[in-house]
């Protein structure tokens, strides 16, 4: 399927969120792209939109000015939309995994012909559990978040973008329940990684990179967080355009 087509799978599945925020007393804008509430991709949201954030070329750091030039539109919102929904539809890498993942969705027949093996999807999981920031009090902030993690700062050889918009969907489907198991993992494996450090800390900068890496590594082993995976997997093997082997 062409990106250009009539058709386009971004077209007919994705919409623009505009919004606004003030700025030095200046009402300024912003937007971001959502699956559509009608979208017959819409029990995969997280899926998609782990794609439309990570893959699309407009979400790049050397497109920000690009960015900016559309969000500058505003009050203009139907323009502002229309020209930012068209920056996704012509992203043909962006489409092609667009229509990879809808492809297995819609037709379980299909032959999956990825495959990766629990090591790496533990290594990609573990990169969702992100410490961003430490406090002069030596409070470590972290993030689980679709843009604001370590996949960026991998540099793996192998293309995973099929599993990290799965480890995504999966992480987060625990997440959001109040009984979260990985939640609470991913809680102790921070406090013992910030104590693993604490006492032989010599700078807060150098604290907070060593329990970021510290943290990768212990979610990485982290049985709860592996079971809480595997379980996920196993219930939507057939909807997936991998396997775990």
């Amino acid at each position: 399927m062409s990106c250009s087509s009539n058709h386009s799978i971004i077209k007919e599945n994705v919409g623009i969120d505009v919004y606004t925020y003030d700025h030095e007393g200046e009402l300024q804008a912003s937007a971001m792209p959502e699956l559509r509430q009608n979208s017959e991709l819409i029990n995969y949201k997280r899926r998609f939109e782990y794609l439309l954030i990570n893959v699309s070329e407009i979400h790049n750091p050397e497109q920000s000015e690009r960015r900016k030039e559309i969000w500058n539109l505003y009050p203009d919102t139907t323009k502002l939309k229309q020209l930012y929904l068209k920056e996704y539809i012509k992203d043909e890498k962006l489409t092609n995994y667009f229509e990879i993942t809808e492809a297995a969705i819609n037709d379980t027949s299909i032959a999956v012909t990825s495959s990766f093996n629990e090591e790496e999807l533990m290594e990609v999981a573990s990169k969702f559990f992100y410490c961003d920031k430490v406090f002069l009090d030596t409070t470590v902030q972290s993030h689980v978040c679709v843009g604001l993690n370590g996949v960026s700062e991998a540099n793996w050889s192998k293309d995973y973008t099929l599993i990290e918009a799965f480890c995504y969907e999966a992480i987060f489907d625990d997440l959001v329940s109040d009984t979260s198991q990985i939640h609470a993992a991913y809680s102790t494996e921070k406090k013992e990684a910030c104590n693993q450090y604490k006492a032989t800390m010599t700078s807060l900068d150098e604290y907070l990179i060593e329990v970021r890496i510290e943290l990768f590594e212990r979610m990485k082993n982290d049985a709860v967080l592996r079971v809480k995976l595997l379980e996920y997997y196993h219930k939507n093997r057939n909807n997936l355009a991998f396997e775990i082997i």
